[in-house]
């Protein structure tokens, strides 16, 4: 009976993880518990006297794990949420963590040392805790590796964790170093030992000189190798050279300084003179990934010392000014790590003041076009870590965001500063936290929402946390595909773009976003007879009729091309869809088509004279595609004609990145013409924010 009960308790515990979320899964994180508790388990053992057989006794303890570990591996089987990386992780990661605390438990056995429990538990701790906080408080990466729990990838948004050539190298260090405890005790009576511990110490100098250069750490200094210089006031920025050109980085570093002095204003801070923040740009979220251990989450170290931003280039439009918040707020952060004992409170700040949640509704209309609101229960929840990371994050950020948007605004920003460190609103505020919520609740009702919102908003309300999603770290082949044609986007790798996008379609043609993103490859391609063929009598939405019509035109057969518009017009002309409610105009006659066409698909602009006879729609395309080309010459041209045409809110977007890059370009005249024909329109109340900005970004140059 006692048998059965040692081999049948493991299970159990393992069945009882089964209702949690992310421990269930046969992954990294259940690995890292039984990793954890397998190295102390088989460290207090091998510390014990009455151990004469240590290689059974790793066995006993594996087994026990592995019995831990079954419930979860069946429930990932059953529920075809297993993977190769789940299994991978939890054969690198116990296995190993086992080892390494027999071998220290044995050290101290056979050393006679006293206490030697007791110090097994010492060591085991600072291995696990103390080396781990030494990195941390270090070193700019958000991913470690341990010798006692093995590895935390990094953040829990990035939802794709895979076994690397890194996790495998550095358990070759955890083998090195039970190596030399395991012969360490044997070096005075045995030469094999003393040629062990040799070879082993050698490896480990080694091993450790080739930390960065092989992806177990990622110091400052080595991070800084890999990127260019640019200093400005207030920054340096590290940025990868390949990724921008001169013009780019020189329009970010001035965006770097207008957001910092955007952000200081607000917060009435004055900057300690001489303190710099370090700004690494990355060219994509995967090289992000493999230096820094953070793939399409942006983030601030805020815990380091010296202050700095992490982001990849696809990301920075959206939120540069979100993660500079979190740099400027640790001058009024808690002593320990910067930040706030509130973790809503980190993001509610940076989220009110960069307000980018939506591009077309503000933070307040996305919560009050959702009720019931917050209760006074519910803040206190989310504004701490369980309710906000149990929570979307898209959720969390919003209602923190608001939140704190209404103390700013009303209150002044030294009661909130002096509030943030310890979350004690009662004692900053005067006014019981309670009290505050039930005040931003009541601001809710009265304002203006419309469909937009109420669509935005649910949109927001009904995504899914990562501890809430099915097979949270499973990746499917179609989205491993989907990621490397991501990646051959961001990198304008014209050859494995086409390659991913067409490997993808061959495994899912079904898929109606993958038919749409292969289509388009295939007329950049010039392949349109190809295209042609692909469609069938399935494919009768509107977007892959507008894209039929095109390929006729491309392939010079302007009578189909326009039966096939005429015959989807009726759909367009009732269309409420942005993206198709011009198609049929902006291929109303041959110009405006042909233009079209020759900027999508061949990168080809007009000059002037043509653009003026163009219809507006077919102007906005023909701005955006000069602003993506960097035609700064055809832009400018282009933008003195479109501004006499009449505006509409529809093509906000684009009138905004016209300001903004004639702001840039110091075109004052033209760009406050443009911000006065906007600001006459009848705007939505996200975009005066967004105008708000640009006027900003003026004042700043002038």
């Amino acid at each position: 009976m006692k048998q059965l009960r040692k081999y049948l308790l493991p299970l159990i515990f393992g069945a009882l993880l089964l209702p949690v979320p992310l421990l269930r899964d046969f992954h990294f994180e259940s690995a890292l518990i039984a990793a954890t508790f397998g190295c102390f388990w088989a460290g207090i053992r091998a510390s014990k006297f009455n151990v004469s057989n240590y290689f059974e006794l790793s066995a006993e303890i594996l087994l026990r794990l592995y019995l831990f570990g079954l419930p979860l591996f069946f429930y990932s089987l059953l529920s075809g949420c297993l993977t190769w990386d789940g299994i991978g992780f939890w054969i690198w990661v116990p296995v190993p963590s086992v080892y390494f605390g027999l071998s220290i438990g044995r050290f101290f056995k056979k050393m006679y040392t006293p206490l030697p429990t007791l110090l097994t538990i010492l060591l085991i701790l600072f291995v696990a805790g103390g080396i781990w906080m030494i990195e941390f408080f270090t070193l700019p990466q958000v991913y470690f590796y341990n010798h006692v729990w093995g590895v935390w990838p990094g953040p829990i948004y990035d939802e794709s964790v895979r076994v690397t050539g890194s996790l495998f190298f550095f358990r070759v260090i955890t083998f090195l170093w039970i190596m030399l405890f395991w012969w360490a005790s044997e070096w005075r009576r045995s030469v094999k030992a003393k040629a062990i511990l040799v070879i082993a110490f050698i490896l480990l100098v080694v091993s450790y000189s080739q930390l960065a250069n092989l992806g177990v750490i990622t110091p400052r200094s080595y991070l800084k190798q890999e990127f260019r210089e640019l200093k400005t006031e207030h920054f340096d920025i590290y940025y990868a050279e390949e990724a921008y050109s001169e013009d780019e980085i020189a329009y970010w570093a001035e965006r770097h300084e207008f957001h910092f002095q955007q952000i200081t204003k607000k917060l009435n801070i004055e900057w300690p003179g001489g303190q710099k923040i370090e700004s690494f740009l990355y060219a994509n979220a995967w090289q992000k990934k493999k230096l820094v251990g953070a793939k399409f989450t942006s983030y601030v170290p805020i815990w380091l010392e010296q202050d700095q931003l992490h982001i990849a280039k696809q990301q920075l439009n959206g939120v540069l000014k979100h993660e500079m918040v979190h740099a400027i707020s640790k001058q009024f952060g808690n002593w320990l790590y910067n930040g706030s004992k509130s973790i809503g409170l980190i993001e509610g700040i940076a989220e009110a003041i960069a307000a980018n949640a939506s591009p077309e509704s503000t933070l307040d209309q996305i919560i009050a076009a959702e009720p019931p609101y917050p209760t006074v229960d519910e803040m206190q929840s989310s504004l701490g870590v369980g309710g906000f990371y149990f929570s979307a994050s898209a959720i969390s950020y919003t209602t923190a965001g608001s939140f704190v948007s209404y103390l700013l605004n009303n209150y002044p920003a030294e009661q909130f500063k002096m509030a943030y460190p310890s979350a004690d609103f009662e004692e900053a505020y005067g006014i019981p936290f309670d009290t505050l919520v039930t005040r931003w609740v009541a601001t809710l009702p009265p304002v203006k929402i419309d469909s937009v919102d109420r669509q935005v908003s649910s949109l927001i309300f009904s995504q899914r946390s990562l501890f809430q999603r099915f097979c949270p770290h499973a990746v499917t082949p179609e989205l491993e595909l989907w990621d490397d044609y991501q990646l051959a986007l961001a990198q304008e790798n014209e050859s494995n773009r086409y390659n991913a996008i067409s490997d993808l379609h061959d495994l899912d043609p079904q898929n109606l976003l993958v038919k749409q993103e292969w289509i388009r490859s295939e007329l950049l391609a010039g392949n349109y007879a190809a295209v042609l063929d692909s469609f069938g009598q399935e494919d009768s939405l509107l977007i892959f009729g507008i894209l039929k019509a095109d390929a006729f035109a491309l392939s010079g057969d302007w009578n189909s091309a326009r039966e096939t518009m005429l015959f989807f017009k009726p759909e367009i002309d009732t269309t409420s869809a942005r993206q198709f409610k011009y198609s049929y105009q902006m291929r109303e006659d041959l110009l405006n088509w042909s233009t079209l066409l020759n900027a999508r698909y061949q990168k080809k602009l007009p000059d002037s004279s043509a653009f003026s006879r163009l219809n507006t729609p077919v102007q906005m395309l023909i701005i955006a595609e000069a602003l993506d080309l960097e035609n700064d010459l055809l832009f400018l041209e282009f933008s003195s004609i479109a501004i006499d045409r009449p505006l509409d809110q529809d093509w906000f977007d684009i009138y905004e990145s016209i300001t903004d890059k004639l702001i840039y370009l110091h075109e004052f005249e033209l760009a406050e013409k443009w911000v006065h024909s906007i600001q006459e329109m009848s705007l939505r109340a996200r975009y005066k924010e967004r105008m708000n900005e640009q006027i900003e970004w003026l004042n700043f140059h002038n």
